[in-house]
């Protein structure tokens, strides 16, 4: 059971006197087994002066960190051998940073100068190059005194529409160069009509090229003189970044061990912060996975000079809010997500990833069967999988192969009925298809009820147990409706027994609430409307049971459709260009349908498996460590 089933977990709550609190913290963050918790009580306060310290150890990180990605260091991975003392060491530690960053500031300042300076030459041979065609000095088209002069572009038809615009004022629109559909112009007009006449540019999508400030002369010597400017700031530019490299591997050996250093004082000071505390006395309290509880507890004691007392007993059965940790073995945890994308088991839930892995893969195979189509899907899975491109990947690998698997069962490869088929063909044997996909879903129905009875049992919820319509009534009631109905049906049954033998499991069903009311000694609704309700909701129960089966027909219904379309590609691949539309019938058939089918499964797996026995309502377990800290579980 320990695939389906959440690790078990202890309730721990150690007292910690204050000045072990930061010995004791890091041997926790350090084994990352601390699911902590909130606790309030009368009497505790939290912080005292660990919010200051967490703060400015976050402030000194973050220096640290902007100082590593100036001369292009990654931070280090893992935490610092040596244990963590935010209260003693920050003062030398940040006295470190500070010679760190005299000498990365210099070489940073002289970079930020240099890229403004490129930056700005560049911007300003951008706007000489409009000037090109020009033969006037820059600096005079600057300083007219008696005349305002814009440079710039527009689209070149509204060229007609600005100057028929501009008859109430004296002016000058030449157009210099033409480029595209957009052309270069210069515009002119005395100084008190220049409201009119930017006004009437900005209506025709006019872009200024502004007059460059520094540059003199005519345009193409301006240009030159530029160009020689720029080549010298990348000539500075490319010494500053072998200086760089130079000054990471001088301060690689200090700076990134500080970086690491700071980060982790950081997450010990913001875990500390939390921490509830009287007096002298530090509360920490969480939870710890069982397996782990003894070497945690010994490690804590001996971090600490003075006794720890320490506390802990399993969860209680009725419980909240305690936190899931689940282990599952390499080849399954793929399968995770199918799973964690509807919800999170909780601690007392069973973990439906191993049987969802199984019916998935069995009911993608179905509905997919073919060699080659599953050959081609694993394949590609797999290609995009080391590439890095595809999170289900490996799943959608394995559905390939079960595709394959069942295209063995069913005889085809492309499409085509090359092989002899072990089971049947879908095409030949369609009302068999369909009544095994029928018997499939009765399988995955009742294994949703068994796991849905082990999950009411561990918590000892009897009546659930019992009467729920997922529980001993309801899977009672359906195999009565299921088996007895196609016993009647075929005659081995006569109505007056199936009718008897309803009768129980309906009742049950039926005066469910009353039945509660009583045993667990609750307020008693009217019987009156617990019985319409109970009627309503017993009917709905059995049409909820039919629909639930009869949706499984899709499983024979699309492998139906798959070897159908298959079958068409291969015919039409005996025409002209046949190899194109076996080629683009294929990848249609491996990309589209194969999504489809993907979907498919997955609705079934949600809406009708796991809606048997799976609330996903969980909390994820989520230690602390000094890679998140205490905050990590805000960031889920």
């Amino acid at each position: 059971m320990s695939m389906l089933m959440p690790e078990r977990l202890r309730e721990v709550s150690l007292f910690v006197l204050e000045r072990d609190i930061e010995s004791v913290s890091d041997v926790i963050l350090r084994s990352e087994a601390l699911h902590p918790e909130d606790v309030e009580a009368d009497g505790l306060t939290r912080g005292r002066g660990w919010g200051e310290l967490a703060q400015r150890a976050e402030r000194l990180a973050r220096r640290a960190r902007a100082a590593l990605d100036a001369v292009g260091l990654a931070p280090q991975g893992p935490p610092p051998v040596a244990p963590v003392r935010p209260t003693r060491e920050l003062d030398a530690l940040e006295a470190q940073l500070t010679l760190a960053e005299a000498r990365t500031g210099d070489w940073q300042a002289r970079a930020e100068r240099n890229r403004r300076e490129l930056e700005s030459l560049t911007l300003t041979r951008s706007q000489l190059e409009l000037l090109r065609p020009l033969e006037v000095p820059v600096e005079a088209l600057a300083t007219l005194k008696h005349h305002h002069l814009v440079l710039g572009t527009l689209p070149s038809e509204n060229l007609a529409r600005v100057a028929a615009s501009l008859f109430m004022i004296a002016f000058v629109l030449v157009p210099v160069r033409v480029q595209g559909n957009r052309a270069l112009v210069v515009a002119a007009s005395a100084h008190h009509d220049a409201p009119i006449l930017d006004r009437a540019l900005r209506s025709a999508f006019f872009e200024p090229a502004p007059l460059p400030p520094d540059a003199r002369g005519e345009p193409r010597e301006a240009l030159e003189s530029v160009d020689l400017r720029i080549d010298g700031a990348r000539a500075r530019a490319a010494e500053l970044e072998r200086e760089r490299a130079a000054l990471a591997g001088a301060l690689q050996a200090g700076l990134v061990p500080l970086e690491a250093r700071l980060r982790a004082a950081s997450a010990l000071a913001g875990a500390i912060r939390h921490f509830p505390s009287r007096g002298e006395v530090f509360m920490v309290a969480g939870w710890v996975p069982q397996r782990r509880f003894e070497r945690l507890a010994a490690e804590v004691r001996a971090a600490a000079s003075a006794p720890v007392v320490l506390q802990s007993e399993p969860p209680a059965r009725q419980r909240r809010n305690v936190p899931t940790l689940l282990r599952a073995p390499a080849w399954l945890r793929p399968f995770q997500m199918l799973v964690t994308t509807y919800g999170l088991s909780g601690y007392g839930e069973v973990d439906p990833t191993l049987p969802a892995a199984l019916t998935f893969l069995l009911m993608y195979g179905m509905m997919f069967g073919d060699v080659g189509h599953g050959l081609l899907l694993a394949g590609a899975a797999l290609l995009l999988t080391r590439r890095g491109g595809a999170p289900l990947g490996k799943v959608m690998a394995a559905a390939g192969v079960s595709g394959a698997l069942f295209g063995v069962l069913y005889g085809t490869v492309l499409g085509a009925p090359l092989l002899p088929p072990l089971w049947l063909r879908p095409l030949d044997r369609v009302q068999d298809l369909l009544l095994a996909s029928i018997a499939a879903g009765v399988v995955v129905l009742n294994l949703g009820f068994a796991l849905n009875l082990v999950t009411r049992a561990r918590a000892r919820d009897w009546s659930g147990f019992l009467l729920d319509r997922n529980g001993v009534a309801g899977l009672s009631f359906y195999w009565m409706l299921l088996g007895g109905g196609a016993l009647a049906v075929l005659g081995r049954l006569p109505l007056w027994a199936l009718l008897a033998a309803l009768a129980v499991p309906a009742a049950a069903l039926w005066l469910r609430e009353p039945l509660l009311d009583r045993l667990t000694g609750r307020d008693r609704a009217p019987l009156g409307d617990a019985l319409v309700t109970g009627f309503f909701e017993l009917f709905e129960t059995a049409l909820g049971y039919a629909s639930n089966s009869l949706s499984f027909v899709r499983l024979g219904a699309f492998a139906v459709a798959h070897e159908g379309l298959s079958g068409m590609v291969m015919r039409y691949a005996e025409g002209p260009f046949g190899w194109l539309v076996l080629l683009v019938g294929t990848v249609v058939i491996v990309g589209f349908e194969g999504l489809v089918v993907g979907i498919q499964a997955l609705r079934l797996e949600y809406f009708e498996f796991f809606g048997r026995f799976f609330r996903g309502d969980g909390v994820p377990f989520v230690p602390l460590s000094f890679q998140g800290g205490y905050d990590a579980r805000s960031q889920l």
